[in-house]
């Protein structure tokens, strides 16, 4: 692949430019500081003079000198100017990033000019090197100078704005092509598979029932309330802390289901009493096991249920954790030295503690005086030299963080800032999404970090930078500013207990990944040798994801005229987390594609028009094998009216049944929460899903105690989404495809109706509620009522 301007591979400016301009900066700042200090020294002893009348004194061999130095200077500027011939593709003078109608007939002349004059200074200061005249080196440096102010900053500048802009589009359309193309070709947004979605205004009872499947999976749990209820009911002890809570997907005995999970870490800190050295690196060595839980399902009163959970680990539904222990985790603090005299805490039970040593392979062994003492040194800590505790097998681990462990190994990778846990095969591995990027792709669009304006009138020599639609998106800080390119080519293993780290290569047709495995044969595997279990739960990386969608926000657009006028410019939607409004993060979402009868595990986010709030796309990218990183756009129909994420919370604040209910929840001491919306595509239809979490004033303890759901024109709220949906069309409908928790049994009975299960909440409440007064007849009472409802009158 060659760029468009000069013909060159495009493998010179990702490999060889950067290290040519490397050189040339370095040989340019070495030989300026030199005659800057040369200089210096010769007028600090009056051999270098500066008379009046604009007069230069200095001795034949001090003039000779300088002209040595100043022969070096130039020269290596010249090879500067050259190379700059190819920094033209990453211009940003004009509305392209990328060499523009001004870069490409001004610039480029003007730069071989500068060349050119940089070649006949250097021949004139080897002859003043023999002939040495000072005032006609200052004249010579003064012309030098003066051409490139005049060449290299006013002119293009000049040009751009008087001979270019008042025309143009028709000037820039050839390079409007090329900052397309090669934009779309560096974050991979050529590849989109695009095709059209109808948008069918409400949802039918039989399309609901043909895709329970999917229904039962919608997100219903916030990773962020969902933490503090983690923290609540399974952190257990004040040792263990969960950090954050992944999503992802496995295949149970009955179905495809999405969940959320969450891995028990040690704490950054044991409490006050027990911050003894032995117990802070001998003895609390590791985290134990995991908690996951459904994405939709809740039990008691507003509670996720648990796949896992507890410690040890108990689940009802076939999964185990032969090897629970976690040694290295996503924030695990500081070192730790195991298989020592000193039994390593394992987990609680009961009053009592079970302990344990370490029996793996991670870490350094300490087996030797030398050993100890090196590591009391990295570690700034003498207890390693003087603890008695320590044996010949005893071991000491270090960067036990996933993200700083990878980065140790393969510092040329950019790491996903958010690794995730996996259970399988009973054991617990970290999998961290690994990128190969660079800032040297012609003319392709750089990402931005940091809100930015864009267009408008800059510096000299910089009229107007390329604009991207206003203000420039956020991009994911894993990513640095001005990169521009970028493949998610590696995927990492991690194993928690004892640390081995692994390198499977997803995509080998990346030409950045093959030159490291070259450098680094034998680092990198194929993904073939990833056993098939694991494998089923690599993931389509949300930062990768943002980035692209917010390149391809703007760069859908393929007409010139149309993207240079902005016809079509895209945003992100808003949406309303806690009484925030925030941008709408991109979501996995476990569902069936148009036209498709398989669940498909994919991450997704809408589109809405800029300055309007109606939806007006969503696009998705696959996670399961063999489609893996296949990405989808589906286009909806501009003539009709989809309402976007912002509309629908307007639609959930102006309806006063729900807002005055949240309103009074709000005015009891408690504190409601709307959690983020998840927008589910349902066959020709969408499905808007907003969680509504409860938790008492002073506590962080939210539970999940309503869910509001929109389809059309209709916004309903009701204690679970099945009865949602139920609301929605005034009656129940059959559960297809519906799981079952272990031992449940199924009856031939008609459903409920709707009156009946909100007379049979009611009996139950009162039950609840005689139980907590001690008031045991009216709970007798209140329960036969309840069994009445439920099964009918006794025979």
């Amino acid at each position: 692949m060659s760029d468009p301007l000069f013909g060159v591979d495009v493998g010179f400016y990702i490999f060889h430019l950067p290290f040519y301009e490397l050189l040339q900066g370095w040989l340019s700042w070495l030989t300026m500081i030199t005659l800057a200090a040369v200089s210096g020294i010769y007028i600090s002893f009056d051999l270098l003079q500066f008379r009046s009348g604009q007069r230069i004194e200095a001795r034949a061999n001090v003039t000779s000198h300088l002209s040595a130095l100043l022969f070096i200077v130039v020269g290596v500027w010249g090879c500067g100017f050259y190379l700059d011939n190819y920094n033209l593709v990453y211009s940003t003078l004009g509305v392209v990033y990328g060499a523009g109608y001004t870069a490409d007939h001004v610039t480029r002349i003007a730069l071989w000019i500068m060349v050119g004059a940089s070649g006949v200074a250097c021949t004139l200061l080897a002859l003043n090197f023999f002939r040495p005249r000072i005032n006609a080196l200052a004249l010579g440096a003064g012309i030098y100078v003066a051409l490139y102010i005049i060449g290299i900053l006013l002119l293009p500048f000049f040009f751009q704005k008087y001979v270019v802009q008042p025309s143009e589009l028709a000037l820039e359309t050839p390079y409007l092509n090329k900052y397309i193309e090669f934009t779309r070709r560096a974050y991979q947004l050529d590849a989109i598979q695009e095709t059209s979605y109808s948008a069918l205004s409400d949802l039918t009872p039989e399309a609901i029932a043909r895709n329970q499947d999917t229904i039962q999976n919608i997100r219903l749990w916030d990773a962020r309330p969902l933490l503090q209820t983690y923290h609540q009911t399974q952190a257990l002890r004040l040792y263990y802390q969960f950090y954050t809570v992944d999503t992802d997907r496995y295949h149970l005995e009955d179905g495809y289901h999405q969940v959320m999970l969450s891995a028990r870490e040690l704490s950054p800190e044991l409490p006050p009493q027990a911050q003894t050295w032995v117990n802070q690196y001998l003895q609390f060595t590791h985290g134990y096991g995991v908690v996951m839980n459904f994405v939709s399902k809740t039990v008691g009163d507003g509670l996720p249920r648990y796949l896992l959970k507890n410690i040890p680990a108990q689940s009802d539904y076939g999964l185990t954790i032969n090897q629970p222990s976690i040694y290295y985790g996503e924030s695990t603090p500081g070192y730790r030295i195991v298989a020592t005299g000193v039994k390593e805490f394992d987990y609680p039970k009961g009053n009592d503690n079970i302990y344990t040593s370490y029996k793996g392979k991670g870490g350094v062994p300490l087996d030797s005086s030398w050993k100890r003492f090196l590591f009391a040194w990295t570690q700034g800590d003498i207890n390693i030299l003087l603890t008695s505790y320590l044996r010949p097998e005893s071991r000491i681990q270090i960067w036990r963080r996933v993200h700083e462990r990878v980065a140790q190994i393969a510092p040329f990778l950019r790491l996903d800032k958010d690794p995730y846990a996996v259970l399988s095969d009973g054991k617990l591995f970290w999998i961290q999404d690994a990128y190969t990027v660079s800032n040297y792709f012609p003319y392709a669009n750089p990402v931005r970090t940091r809100m930015r304006p864009t267009g408008g009138v800059g510096t000299m020599g910089e009229a107007r930078g390329p604009d991207t639609g206003g203000t420039e998106a956020l991009a994911p800080a894993a990513f640095e500013d001005g990169l521009n390119y970028i493949r998610n080519s590696v995927k990492v293993v991690v194993d928690m207990y004892d640390g081995t780290v692994l390198f499977y290569v997803l995509d080998a047709k990346d030409p950045v990944l093959a030159i490291y495995r070259r450098a680094f044969p034998g680092v990198f595997k194929d993904l073939s040798e990833l056993s098939a279990d694991l494998k089923k739960h690599l993931r389509y990386p949300e930062d990768l994801f943002a980035v692209q969608a917010d390149q391809y926000r703007t760069f859908h657009m393929t007409d010139p005229q149309v993207f240079y006028n902005r016809e079509d410019l895209w945003e992100l939607p808003l949406e309303r987390y806690a009484g925030e409004v925030q941008p709408m993060r991109p979501y996995y979402i476990l569902m069936k594609l148009p036209g498709t009868d398989e669940l498909q595990y994919l991450l997704m986010t809408p589109f809405t028009p800029r300055n309007r709030d109606n939806m007006i796309s969503w696009m998705a990218a696959r996670s399961d094998f063999p489609e893996y990183g296949k990405m989808l756009f589906y286009e909806l129909p501009k003539e009709k009216l989809i309402y976007g994420p912002k509309q629908i919370e307007a639609m959930i604040d102006q309806n006063t049944t729900i807002s005055q209910q949240l309103a009074l929840w709000d005015q009891r001491g408690s504190r409601v929460i709307r959690g983020i919306q998840i927008v589910t595509p349902i066959e020709n239809s969408f499905l808007y899903v907003v969680p509504v979490y409860l938790t008492a004033a002073g506590t962080n303890f939210p539970q999940l105690k309503r869910v509001i759901a929109v389809t059309g024109n209709k916004v309903v709220m009701a204690p679970t989404l099945d009865e949602a949906l139920n609301d929605f069309f005034g009656t129940s409908h059959p559960q297809v495809g519906a799981t079952q928790m272990p031992g449940a049994r199924t009856t031939g009975a008609a459903q409920v109706p709707i009156p009946a299960l909100e007379q049979a909440r009611r009996q139950f409440e009162d039950a609840k509620k005689a139980m907590q007064q001690g008031d045991w007849e009216k709970f007798g009472r209140s329960m036969e009522a309840l069994q009445h409802s439920l099964t009918g009158p006794p025979e």
